[in-house]
């Protein structure tokens, strides 16, 4: 983009879509090169001729009363221009109408002949065409949609996100927009050249030369999702030794810029911290959700501290979670208990004022339990319905909000699948910016739902049994134990046993291994030989009867042809019986 004479962001209100519908309202706002907005500019137009469409931008013929024409206008608006970059969402459509309108007033259309189109650069990274979609996604609030005014600003606010969230300054930011196909091999080189480069929290143009070498094969959207995973963890270990300083802010927001990451996260860790929570050694702990450090890590590091590390009871001290606005099972128990619910950070800054000091960042990778069941069911069971993984969770039931950058794509999965655990793994692998790496993430939210307890069942009160006279013959039944196993909290091994389980009950193994396979010798169908037989004596009855009467009895009053007859009538019903019978019992068998 040209930045040296700034923009000017164009919005255009019309009559319709076809080669004879006309401007009715143009607007305008001006940036500077920075993207800073200088000016705003706004006109109606008389269109000569009615407008159809008032329903959508809310303009009437009554509005347009005392409006100027378009020639009217003409020198004004490319006064407003100027020598400035033009801006739309939907360019082509904007230039098509201006071109017209100036070539109807016989005047040059001297503007410039680049133009950005931000509706290209919305399917190019978001997927989606709309303005209003486009907004939504970026978190932009159109409070005037289809008015030209107010489009306008909401276009300059996306060109804005393009600008800034997408790194277009910053050269790992710049890379990830220009990847190959996922490759998942590539992502430990990748993610041991990032750690090497955030060690000493700074990146140099070497560093950046190496992980742009090191990402080769990695898909944007999956090295989007480790540069995030990077920036949490480094804010936790900012966060370790009790303090974030102004300097290591800077550092912080610095290195996002550099990585691409949204530096409102990262400002919302690096927030100070409330101070009415305190650990002392023996205090009870809980960890629940999907953690920027692996729980593993946690549980080691607060061990060491001597803090306990288990479930939430009522002398529990706190609870550590991925969001603390969690309504998790554990959550709603903690908040039954008053128990406090606190952030990554706060915990680390809280295992800092107890006096240790072991990094976290340094610490070794390790696979979490939740991961490896995640993995496990994409790699055996990706085109099953997620709410499968284990027999607590409902196709309605959501994964909860983390408060990082995961969230817009559990809101992506929502909008796609309204019952969430509908749908299968692979169905998130086709979700626009879903690779590997947010495919695993977004698996291991659904193992931390249910682990962490998908919806707590109503408590039932039974009913009181009714008193029995025991019989003086005989001992009560020893009462069988009840089942006492929690389905709302399953470890992670029973979720793994849970996910592998098999589709359908096993054959039986049997000594003859065509035992199995040797039909059951059917019943035979009693009707069915009664209506043959049946059937085959009238025939021969009516043979019979027809030569008797023939050859030797004419009137028919012969005792051997009524007998004959009698015999034909009889054979006759039981044929119709015996196949009405013969016919259901078939129907039955089969």
């Amino acid at each position: 983009m040209d930045q040296r004479n700034g923009y000017a962001v164009i919005d255009l209100e019309t009559t319709g879509f076809g080669k004879y519908d006309r401007i009715v309202e143009i607007g305008v706002v001006l940036l500077d090169p920075d993207l800073n907005e200088e000016d705003r500019w706004r006109t109606l137009v008389q269109p000569m001729r009615d407008i159809p469409n008032s329903e959508i931008h809310g303009i009437t013929a009554i509005d347009l009363v005392e409006a100027p024409t378009f020639d009217r206008i003409a020198e004004e608006f490319r006064a407003v221009v100027g020598s400035r970059t033009p801006v739309a969402h939907n360019a082509p459509f904007e230039k098509r109408f201006l071109a017209a309108e100036f070539d109807r007033a016989n005047l040059p259309d001297t503007l410039p002949e680049h133009w950005v189109d931000t509706m290209k650069l919305a399917r190019e990274y978001v997927g989606v065409g709309k303005l209003s979609e486009a907004c939504k996604f970026a978190g932009i609030r159109n409070e005037r949609a289809h008015s030209a005014l107010g489009d306008a600003a909401a276009t300059a606010e996306l060109l804005r996100y393009f600008h800034s969230a997408h790194g277009r300054h910053s050269r790992i930011g710049q890379l990830t927009h220009q990847l190959p196909a996922s490759g998942a091999r590539a992502e430990d080189a990748y993610r041991d050249r990032l750690a090497n480069a955030l060690r000493d929290k700074q990146i140099t143009r070497e560093e950046a030369h190496e992980l742009e070498a090191a990402a080769t094969g990695l898909a944007h959207e999956d090295v989007e999702a480790i540069n995030e995973e990077f920036i949490r963890q480094l804010v936790v270990q900012a966060w370790a030794d009790g303090v974030v300083t102004d300097a290591e802010r800077a550092e912080l927001l610095a290195i996002a810029d550099a990585l691409g990451v949204d530096q409102a996260l990262v400002k919302r860790l690096i927030r100070p911290l409330p101070t009415d929570v305190t650990l002392s050694p023996g205090d009870r702990v809980a960890l629940t959700g999907t953690l920027a450090m692996p729980r593993e890590e946690w549980t080691a590091r607060a061990t060491a501290a001597g803090l306990d590390v288990g479930g939430v009871t009522k002398n529990c001290a706190v609870l550590v979670a991925a969001n603390p606005d969690t309504m998790s099972g554990k959550a709603r128990k903690a908040r039954e208990y008053g128990v406090p619910i606190i952030g990554e950070t706060q915990f680390a800054h809280l295992i800092a004022t107890m006096g240790t000091s072991a990094s976290l960042i340094d610490a070794p990778a390790a696979e979490t339990s939740p991961v490896r069941v995640a993995a496990a069911w994409i790699a055996e069971h990706a085109d099953r319905p997620l709410h499968e993984l284990a027999p607590q969770l409902r196709p309605g039931d959501a994964p909860e909000a983390t408060g990082t950058g995961i969230d817009k794509y559990l809101e992506l999965w929502g909008e796609h699948f309204p019952q969430m655990l509908e749908a299968s793994a692979a169905d998130l692998r086709k979700l626009h910016g879903v690779g590997e790496k947010r495919q695993l993430k977004l698996v291991e939210l659904v193992v931390e739902l249910a682990a962490d307890g998908a919806a707590e069942p109503a408590e039932t009160v039974a009913p009181e049994p009714e008193p029995q006279k025991a019989s003086p013959y005989e001992e009560p039944a020893p009462t069988k134990p009840k089942d006492t196993t929690d389905w709302a909290y399953p470890t992670p091994e029973e979720l793994m046993q849970e996910a592998n389980k098999p589709l359908s009950t096993p054959v039986p193994q049997y000594e003859d291994p065509f035992a199995v396979l040797a039909p059951e010798t059917p019943k035979k169908n009693r009707a069915a030989q009664v209506c043959k037989w049946s059937a085959i004596t009238v025939v021969a009855s009516f043979v019979f009867m027809m030569i008797l009467v023939g050859a030797f009895d004419a009137e028919g009053e012969d005792p051997l042809s009524i007998l004959t007859a009698l015999v034909f009538l009889g054979a006759g019903v039981s044929t119709v019986i015996s196949g009405i019978v013969a016919i259901i019992a078939w129907f039955r068998r089969s």
